[in-house]
């Protein structure tokens, strides 16, 4: 299983490279992501990175905004999850 750090490092580079251009320095890892960063394309990517890292697909109840919120939180569920 991947570390916390890890954890961050992927979904920051799936974030920063695949689904918005901003420089690194200008995401922070307790930024909001719904709304202010993603739209709802970029938290079904997301969502299925989650969902490759805990094994298993998301239940309706887990996809809330609180899970999305930020890097930190989608991070915290993944280790809460795995």
């Amino acid at each position: 299983m991947a570390t916390r750090e890890e954890l961050v490092t992927e979904l920051r580079e799936l974030i920063l490279g695949e689904l918005i251009p901003l420089d690194p320095d200008e995401l922070k890892d307790d930024s909001p992501l719904v709304d202010d960063v993603l739209d709802s394309l970029g938290i079904a990517e997301v969502a299925v990175f989650v969902e490759d890292r805990i094994g298993r697909p998301l239940a309706a109840e887990e996809e809330t905004r609180a899970t999305f919120a930020s890097v930190d939180s989608v991070v915290d569920f993944i280790v809460q999850h795995s």
